[in-house]
């Protein structure tokens, strides 16, 4: 591997990298905090189910009685989603040196949040 190939490499490397999520003011986060219920696997499954209706898609019991599997297709996948998002994702945040005001001991807490940079893996 020559010289030119080894910059060629890292000059690629450096245009793959993600540009950094815009500013979200600190008011508009906390703000948007509050009026969040959380994430509940039955309320979007419900509300899937109600689309389908919409669409004209029977999600009620079948002919003979049993179990409609679209909807249980949709809470295995619904429920799925959710487990990754609550288990395997990862939130990093990149703050600004100089952002951060750590007040606490043992577990501390950021009582001004800076203007941070975010990604969602």
């Amino acid at each position: 591997m020559g010289i030119e190939q080894i910059c060629q490499t890292i000059t690629n490397l450096f245009n793959n990298v993600r540009s950094p999520f815009p500013q979200i003011s600190r008011i508009l986060l906390v703000c948007s905090m509050i009026r969040r219920p959380g994430l509940s696997t039955i309320q979007s499954v419900s509300n899937i189910v109600k689309d389908l209706n919409r669409l004209g898609i029977p999600t009620g019991p079948m002919p003979d009685g049993s179990a409609n599997l679209t909807v249980a297709f949709t809470f295995a996948n619904t429920k799925e989603i959710y487990r990754g998002i609550q288990k395997d994702m990862s939130i990093q945040v990149g703050f600004q040196p100089g952002t951060l005001n750590v007040v606490g001991q043992g577990t501390a807490t950021n009582v001004n949040p800076g203007q941070g940079f975010g990604a969602a893996f």
